[in-house]
């Protein structure tokens, strides 16, 4: 879904909802104060998907590892079972 932008004077009136559609819908707002980008509007759980995702990329021997195996699967490799890693 792309952003919609929205110049903070509009927003104002509009606050619960554009919290609403941000949180229910995954809209996503651009706040503009003076014509400008000035905020971004996101729900709650897109936000903390985002930190954790960054959190994630900002670390190179992490990400060299997802990598590294997501290029074992799609080259066949397969994964182990529950019971394989678990022992149940």
């Amino acid at each position: 879904m792309q952003a919609k932008i929205i110049p903070v004077t509009e927003l104002r009136p509009k606050m619960l909802k554009c919290i609403t559609n941000a949180q229910k819908l995954g809209q996503e707002y651009v706040v503009t104060k003076n014509g400008k980008p000035s905020a971004v509007l996101v729900g709650f759980d897109e936000w903390e998907s985002m930190k954790e995702t960054l959190e994630i990329l900002s670390k190179p021997q992490l990400v060299k590892r997802i990598k590294k195996n997501l290029d074992y699967f799609k080259r066949g490799g397969k994964g182990k079972t529950i019971k394989e890693v678990f022992g149940e």
